[in-house]
């Protein structure tokens, strides 16, 4: 049995798999502030770079690591595009065939020659790859971050089981020129009827991935379940409540230990109900 390795090989694979893990890491991880926009583009040109530096490299075998590298850049920029944008099944399949024809056209070109170019416009095309993705990260790392604003309702219906009622609206703008990841806060409260009850509010759609486009903005309606104003046991309305159809509405920083008033406060999701 021959058990010679390569020991060349080996180093080159190890390299090309760190470099892609490198790649996966940046685009999925690093330096969460950047916006997708920005992360996508650096991706994407990560795989120029590389794959013009195995054009302008003559020694065998570290062309073909250049290309790897090329080819493992580009797969994360496919990755990261599907999970950071919301593409949809048309654009997912645009991207998947588009990139098909991209390499099958590459491999066509290279084998045909067309491939040769002078090594000095392979070196000013690496100089303006670089200079370029550098530019994008200046220009994005000074750009202005999402901002959220909630604005609450002085009242708050009671709805019928199983439904909710809204509580208030949070809209959420990007006033930077590319997209930007977003978070949506999050908030908890406390009906008083007297008796103090605690319950998390919600959304009416998914505030998860949130990604708003550059100088654009998104409303989510802040809402709060039926089941708080009902007893658990019985599930008729409490009794308190049997003559309002409606609770006031107040913001704090953090529930009151008690109140001699039917009312509804809302404060900043802070593990309030870990603390029950």
């Amino acid at each position: 049995m021959d058990l010679q390795i390569d020991r060349v090989k080996v180093l080159y694979i190890v390299g090309v798999l760190l470099g892609v893990i490198a790649a996966f890491y940046f685009g999925f991880r690093l330096l969460d502030d950047l916006s997708p926009t920005t992360t996508s583009t650096v991706l994407l040109l990560g795989f120029v770079a590389f794959l013009l530096a195995g054009l302008y490299v003559k020694v065998e075998t570290l062309d073909t690591v250049f290309y790897a590298l090329g080819a493992g850049s580009y797969l994360v920029f496919v990755f990261y595009t599907i999970s950071a944008f919301d593409l949809g099944d048309g654009g997912i399949f645009v991207l998947l065939a588009g990139s098909s024809a991209l390499f099958i056209a590459l491999g066509y070109a290279s084998s045909e020659g067309y491939l040769n170019f002078e090594r000095k416009r392979i070196i000013v095309g690496i100089a303006v790859v670089v200079v370029f993705g550098f530019a994008l990260l200046g220009f994005d790392v000074t750009g202005a971050q999402p901002t959220q604003t909630t604005e609450f309702e002085e009242e708050a219906e009671i709805p019928p089981l199983p439904g909710q009622s809204v509580v208030g609206e949070v809209t959420v703008e990007n006033p930077f020129a590319l997209s930007r990841e977003a978070e949506v806060p999050r908030y908890d409260a406390c009906l008083y009827t007297p008796e103090v009850r605690r319950t998390r509010l919600g959304y009416t759609e998914s505030t998860s991935n949130l990604v708003i486009a550059g100088g654009g903005s998104r409303t989510f309606e802040l809402t709060i379940g039926a089941q708080v104003f009902y007893d658990r046991e019985t599930g008729n309305l409490r009794d308190e409540l049997n003559e309002t159809e409606t609770v006031p509405v107040e913001r704090a920083e953090e529930c009151p230990e008690e109140s001699d008033e039917v009312k509804l406060v809302v404060v900043p999701g802070d593990g309030l109900l870990a603390r029950r």
